[in-house]
């Protein structure tokens, strides 16, 4: 006769793939989730049919409750919660704001998985942040939630190297891995009494902004590593993107080139052949090695030039993006 399943007193809220690392690590351990709080069902693919989020997928293949949450101000929204009278609250990548009511619900904490060294990068992009800005070193935090974001005392940190050639799809794959084995570390650290909070330093303290679309639009102006850091930053999204004769050319891949820039104008092609597509920067130039051009699949440089024409000289870029 198999005896039921002590419940755990965790609910876990979480929302796209970065967050199905540390659910799934839940679910492996003690502190399988009571409960799963997801966003609705948004809009996806080329269709733009809603699709429910890939945590719920996760949840619902793995015999979860599920519940589908908007936002707190919705009516009866701390209904199923309450009614829980849960010991901790897990956050990771939820992308909604919890008031002070919700961060009162857990007897023991709320525990959020931020993908930073905090206080660097607070906000909804700060993988993103980390690469765009250069930053050799970044990491995963668990804190404890307050209302102000992402400013609540720390539990756990674990800081890792940034590939100069990593962009932020793969950065994110590491972290979210990191970020699971750092929560078990924080509730069994909790339930153990070996971790405790601290606050974190008022002295370096950024912010990561949600992006939008025009945030992947390419700034030749900068320097080479800028603009090599921001394509590698804006992949997948935003996307980093430029125009050529006011066709739509995505970015994937690059690299900085040792020939020549800053004598042409910035957005210029210094080299366009199978030896590659080299694109002068306001100092240095970076050679791109992988590129798509819209309604087509992604190429490699020499692949694409085969079909579409781009010749030394050219001018990438326009001041009309918005």
């Amino acid at each position: 006769m198999e005896t039921a399943r002590k419940n755990s007193g965790v609910i876990f809220f979480g929302s796209p793939d970065f967050a199905i690392p540390s659910l799934k690590a839940l679910i492996a351990s003690e502190y399988r989730p009571d409960l799963v709080v997801t966003q609705p069902d948004r809009p996806a693919g080329r269709g733009k049919k809603p699709a429910p989020t890939l945590i719920r997928r996760v949840a619902e293949e793995e015999g979860l409750p599920v519940e589908i949450m908007e936002s707190f101000k919705t009516e009866g929204a701390f209904d199923a919660l309450e009614s829980l009278d849960p010991t901790y609250l897990v956050v990771v990548a939820f992308g909604i704001i919890f008031p002070g009511r919700a961060l009162r619900m857990a007897s023991r904490a709320n525990i959020n998985v931020h993908a930073s060294l905090l206080p660097a990068y607070r906000g909804a992009s700060p993988i993103n942040a980390a690469i765009v800005n250069g930053e050799r070193y970044t990491g995963v935090t668990t804190m404890e939630m307050a209302e102000e974001l992402d400013a609540g005392p720390i539990y756990l940190q674990r800081r890792t190297p940034i590939d100069p050639m990593e962009n932020a799809g793969e950065l994110s794959a590491r972290l979210s891995a990191a970020g699971a084995e750092l929560l078990l570390a924080t509730l069994r650290g909790l339930d153990g009494g070996t971790v405790t909070l601290r606050e974190q330093p008022k002295e370096g303290v950024s912010h990561a902004p949600r992006l939008r679309k025009r945030d992947g639009y390419i700034d030749w102006d900068g320097a080479a590593a800028t603009v090599h850091n921001h394509i590698r930053g804006m992949n997948p999204w935003p996307g980093s993107f430029t125009y050529h004769k006011g066709n739509y050319l995505r970015i994937l891949l690059s690299e900085e080139s040792s020939e020549g820039g800053g004598v042409e104008l910035p957005g210029t092609a210094l080299r366009a052949d199978r030896e590659g597509l080299v694109i002068s920067c306001g100092t240095g130039a970076v050679r791109i090695t992988r590129i798509q051009a819209s309604g087509r699949k992604p190429l490699g440089v020499e692949e694409f030039l085969n079909g579409y024409s781009i010749e030394s000289g050219d001018k990438l870029g326009r001041e009309d993006v918005r």
